[in-house]
């Protein structure tokens, strides 16, 4: 049975991210999570974010970095940053899709993406030399995009290599009509951070993490990580009316926190 930590996705709380970064994190230090996720721009300096976490306990689990500061002009100081910042984990947010990031849709097909999967893996190559690794976050349209018997995940998955990380995000998974444990479970050590998003068919994204409204069968997607290898399970909820920002890490804390100690009870027996 592999050791999973909880971090937060500091999407969930972006606003109050945005007003202050220190009390932000000492915030979800104090519920109870081991890391973060950042997601923006860089707007302070690394170092601070670095000094930051250390002081307050935090690890710096990963940044949804843009595909734009990926390039030939601007790598090299994102590799720097991220560096500096001691971020662990590069993961691209979202490529493609109705963002139309790095290609419109009507230049949507399967050689697209293999071109990406290739540039991927380059960009892996560059990272591994600064201690860093990177992956990709997946949406729904990652799943439901069919190229005939391609999918963009399918081609991301094939054709990137085995040191490149395949976020799942298990909410969008269900989104797009996907079974999130069954899609950890046939990558193993692909799918090494897990974005817990609660999701309900009903009302969307305005549910949370021990709610029974929630659709993801955590028990199912938990051991598949488990048994996968995967280490961080990072919470990201979208909720805007019903749970915003710290309510909803809150919720969703305690009811992944739970579902875990279930778990791992499971697989002892």
């Amino acid at each position: 049975m592999s050791s999973m930590s909880i971090a937060l996705g500091l999407y969930s709380v972006y606003k109050e991210f945005q007003r202050d970064l220190e009390s932000t994190l000492r915030r979800v230090k104090a519920i109870g999570y081991e890391g973060v996720e950042f997601y923006g721009p860089f707007i302070h300096e690394p170092e601070k974010i670095k000094g930051l976490l250390e002081e307050i306990g935090l690890v710096n689990c990963g940044w949804h970095t843009e595909w734009k500061l990926l390039q030939a002009d601007t790598i090299e100081a994102t590799l720097d940053y991220h560096t500096r910042a001691g971020t662990t984990n590069m993961i691209i947010p979202a490529l493609g899709g109705p963002w139309q990031i790095g290609h419109k849709m009507s230049e949507d097909c399967a050689d697209v993406w293999v071109q990406y999967a290739g540039r991927i893996n380059e960009l892996a190559g560059l990272a591994e030399k600064r201690n860093l690794r990177i992956g990709y976050h997946t949406h729904a349209h990652e799943f439901h995009t069919h190229y005939g018997e391609s999918t963009p995940w399918s081609l991301l998955s094939e054709h990137t290599h085995s040191g490149v990380i395949l976020e799942l995000d298990t909410g969008n998974c269900i989104e797009a009509e996907a079974d999130p444990a069954q899609v950890i479970a046939d990558h193993p050590g692909r799918v090494q951070l897990v974005h817990c998003k609660p999701f309900s068919r009903e009302l969307g994204h305005e549910t949370f993490i021990g709610s029974t409204t929630d659709d993801n069968d955590w028990p199912a997607i938990l051991e598949a990580c488990s048994r996968s290898g995967t280490e961080w399970l990072i919470v990201e909820h979208e909720s805007e009316k019903g749970y915003p920002q710290f309510d909803g890490a809150e919720r969703c804390y305690a009811g992944l926190l739970e579902q875990l100690k279930l778990t791992r009870r499971e697989l002892l027996l």
